[in-house]
């Protein structure tokens, strides 16, 4: 039973991420898009649900060839609103107190696999290609539960 359960999960999860894979989602440089919106599961953690919604999150900038990111509302369940305005350097997070989420997913090498200095005094996560990480005043951690690549 948990083998045709197993296939099935992964089947609903291949079948959304083809609409930010497949053609570029129409974005004007400069303008706000709104792209998707993801909440985590009944006590999931803040780590977790990251590391769950990354594959659509890189999709998404793929797709879009921008980066994109979203503020993490919630003390649990979370939600976040990823979007972007086109650019392919940086993505404008309200300045606010609430952690956020910041994905390159266009990323050409690991050069790019770090926070920006506008973003360094705030709580959040950045996603790129080859890990997952997490950054607040005390420093930078990777997420545990994702591979080093």
């Amino acid at each position: 039973m948990r083998p045709i359960l197993a296939t099935a999960a992964l089947a609903l999860l291949s079948a959304t991420l083809p609409a930010f894979a497949a053609d570029p989602l129409p974005v004007k440089f400069g303008q706000a898009t709104q792209l998707h919106h993801e909440t985590s599961g009944a006590g999931e953690s803040l780590d977790a649900f990251v590391i769950r919604i990354a594959p659509r999150a890189r999709a998404a900038s793929v797709s879009t060839r921008s980066v994109v990111c979203g503020e993490i509302l919630g003390t649990g369940p979370y939600s976040v609103a990823f979007k972007t305005d086109g650019r392919q350097d940086v993505c404008d997070v309200s300045k606010s107190a609430a952690p956020y989420v910041l994905v390159n997913g266009i990323a050409k090498d690991a050069r790019a696999d770090h926070f920006t200095l506008a973003h360094r005094f705030r709580p959040g996560y950045i996603i790129t290609p080859w890990s997952i990480k997490f950054q607040d005043r005390t420093g930078v951690r990777r997420v545990r539960g994702v591979p080093a690549q």
